[in-house]
């Protein structure tokens, strides 16, 4: 089980990490993108660096509790951004769940103290 948790973690974060290296990098379709939903091409390198930061924490065991609230906090933001301008918003709602599941199986007493069970 544990092993099935952080191959769903690492598919869960997969999409941060490319996308926070391609923000860091500038590519065209990423400026493009950042625009389309409102933000400044400055924010593109900061916003990057966190996406980053934030899949590490959530791979690394000891830091993935803080990692997958922080993915889960991105990505509704994500969500909102994208939802005010219309877009399709599938890959954001997945990647939280991915990461959850992943989490709730690599942690399972974790969970089990989180609910109270």
């Amino acid at each position: 089980m544990q092993v099935s948790g952080f191959v769903l973690s690492v598919l869960g974060v997969f999409p941060l990490v490319v996308s926070g290296i391609l923000y860091i990098l500038k590519k065209p379709e990423m400026l493009k993108n950042m625009e389309h939903v409102g933000y400044s091409s400055s924010v593109l390198t900061p916003l990057g660096i966190i996406k980053i930061i934030i899949a590490a924490l959530t791979l690394i065991p000891a830091t993935s509790f803080v990692g997958v609230i922080l993915a889960t906090g991105w990505m509704g933001g994500a969500i909102a951004a994208h939802v005010r301008v219309g877009d399709k918003y599938l890959i954001q709602v997945t990647v939280p769940i991915l990461i959850w599941v992943g989490f709730g199986l690599r942690h399972k007493n974790e969970i089990r103290a989180l609910l109270g069970l």
